[in-house]
């Protein structure tokens, strides 16, 4: 079998003009086993391209990076293959040559006690291109993995989590992920599973794991929390002239700290901002306890008017207040409870079908100005209300479309209209909005309740996660589903899986806006032309100059055969004496 894939890879080696002084060589990650790194060295700048075969499949995979020296990150092998990988180094006149001796790398299988991850449906063609990258938590066993699934649901990279109640995990713009760590941090990790960057809190403001996001200028916003107390705390929730009591009440706070030194510069208190004293059936009160009043749980700004949103879990409520002042803006929920000097902070309702959101998750602004959030739904009513019981009730996604203006919202679309499994979680979750096919995203992670029934006919406290993809239809089309659940365990301990949140990444690499390195000036005839190779996923335009000052967009280049193969033909040029080039990347 090898023999037949070496005969399959092995090209001729093209021109001379760039040679391989060493390697290539391929080292196998310590804590991502599905990853590793090539190295090579070449006697002129060069850039590298990998074509790989599992026996079944083969892919390519182009580095724009133009050096002597080079050490790629090499990403997207299955479990338990041999993978063979041919390596060929391109200079910058595009000449080639490829390495004959193969690199063999064989994955090792999923661990064995890897989450069991079953595909329900899956249609490629129909769903956005990316991969699924989350932090799964097993229940029975107290272990935890990241893990990004390719579109077909397999694994194509994992790590052991840092610390198994880490629940939090995105991918940077440089490709590295970003994970909130219960050691009171924030953790930068590469995609060899090693820590590369970590920031503390800020003294005095203990991290809350529910959220932290780093921001395009520079800082990182997260979520913390103190104690207050409180006078006239109603102490029931189902009876509604029940005896009040000064209570100890959670006070949960937005921290902004700098990522630079990761020096503290705002705090925020939701608190301050609300009601005190309103209670939902998720706020029960604790006789010399501490009452989860707010559960703060996601945070993000709102770039449009320098503001920034929060989720309220236990209030069932998202509220927006101003960055530099604090004040509130808006109120997003059921309006129920609140005390009259709220009344014109909360929106009214228009159209149909609406319902509001109860205990919900992960709030996110689309780019068609709407608001999507995961609505866990607990109760479906405010005290003192009948309350729906947790078999009979149903998780979703939802989006809004709120007018500040005259305080209306409205409900844009919503999962729940699918013809699809009724599925309730009482806790976590995210709906997130793909921006290529308007599709919809949403993680199930904590699922109790399938139908009405138990995930499990053994074990009542077994928890699935469902993870699935809607169109944004008004009857949404399920395009993809997966399930984290084992169906064969029948142990009456059996406690299934957690996800807090999936999140749908464009791709295991990175593709950043970087300046082009190999640009090359040829002249056929009296018409010039420019040669060069760059990532294809960005866009470029040619500027010219008879200055070096004044600069003007003349065109964009086309693709050749070559992926990342660029020229660009300057039919102009004869009309000026002299003329300067260069490539603007998007």
């Amino acid at each position: 079998m090898l023999s037949v894939l070496a005969s399959v890879l092995a090209l001729s080696p093209g021109s001379q003009a760039v040679t391989i002084l060493s390697g290539p060589s391929f080292t196998p990650a310590t804590n991502a086993p599905l990853a590793g790194v090539l190295q090579v060295t070449t006697d002129v700048n060069s850039r590298v391209s990998i074509l790989v075969s599992d026996g079944i499949n083969f892919w390519e995979t182009d580095f724009y990076d133009f050096a002597t020296n080079h050490a790629e990150t090499l990403l997207g092998f299955n479990p338990g293959q041999t993978n063979l990988i041919q390596v060929t180094v391109y200079d910058e006149h595009r000449n080639a040559y490829t390495a004959t001796q193969l690199l063999v790398f064989v994955t090792a299988p999923l661990p064995v006690h890897f989450p069991n991850i079953v595909v329900l449906n899956s249609q490629p063609d129909l769903m956005e291109p990316g991969y699924n990258l989350f932090l799964v938590e097993d229940r029975t066993t107290s272990k935890a993995y990241a893990v990004i699934l390719d579109n077909s649901g397999e694994v194509v990279w994992y790590c052991p989590s840092p610390n198994y109640l880490d629940v939090d995990v995105r991918q940077l713009a440089d490709g590295n992920l970003f994970i909130v760590d219960k050691a009171n941090r924030f953790l930068e990790i590469n995609m060899l599973g090693q820590t590369v960057n970590t920031w503390n809190a800020a003294p005095g403001y203990p991290l809350n794991l529910h959220d932290g996001i780093p921001t395009d200028h520079g800082t990182i916003l997260y979520l913390s929390g103190t104690n207050t107390t409180v006078a006239n705390y109603p102490t029931s929730d189902t009876i509604s002239n029940a005896p009040l009591a000064t209570a100890t009440l959670d006070n949960d706070l937005v921290v902004e700290i700098s990522a630079t030194n990761s020096a503290l510069l705002n705090v925020w208190s939701a608190l301050d901002m609300l009601d005190p004293t309103r209670i939902t059936y998720l706020t029960p009160y604790v006789a010399g306890g501490v009452v989860d009043d707010e559960h703060v749980n996601a945070v993000l700004e709102d770039t449009n008017d320098n503001s920034i949103i929060v989720s309220l879990r236990n209030q069932n409520a998202v509220i927006k207040f101003t960055r530099a002042t604090g004040q509130l803006q808006w109120i997003l929920g059921p309006p129920e409870n609140w005390s009259t000097n709220f009344l014109p902070y909360l929106f009214t309702p228009v159209g149909t079908p609406f319902e509001w959101n109860y205990g919900q998750h992960a709030p996110m602004l689309t780019p068609e100005n709407t608001l999507l959030l995961y609505d866990d739904g607990n109760y479906r009513a405010c005290p003192f209300d009948p309350s729906v019981p947790d078999q009979n009730n149903y998780s979703r996604a939802v989006e809004f479309s709120l007018n500040e203006t005259n305080m209306q919202v409205s409900q844009v679309w919503d999962s729940g209209q699918s013809n699809d499994d009724r599925l309730f979680t009482p806790i976590v979750g995210k709906a997130q909005w793909l921006p290529q096919t308007r599709d919809v995203l949403v993680t199930y992670g904590y699922v109790s309740y399938v139908n009405g029934v138990s995930p499990s006919p053994y074990s009542p406290n077994a928890t699935m996660v469902r993870v699935k993809e809607f169109t944004h239809d008004p009857v949404p089309e399920l395009v993809f589903d997966l399930s984290i659940f084992d169906y064969t365990n029948t142990s009456p301990s059996y406690l299934g899986y957690l996800v807090y949140r999936c999140e749908r990444i464009p791709d295991l690499y990175a593709h950043p806006a970087a300046p082009v390195a190999s640009l090359v000036l040829t002249e056929e005839g009296m018409t010039p032309s420019l040669e060069f190779s760059a990532d294809p996923n960005r866009t470029y335009l040619i500027q010219a100059s008879t200055d070096l000052i004044n600069w003007t967009t003349i065109g964009a280049p086309v693709q050749e055969e070559g992926a990342g193969d660029f020229i660009f033909s300057d039919l102009s040029a004869s009309q000026f004496a002299e003329r300067f080039y260069r490539v603007v990347t998007q």
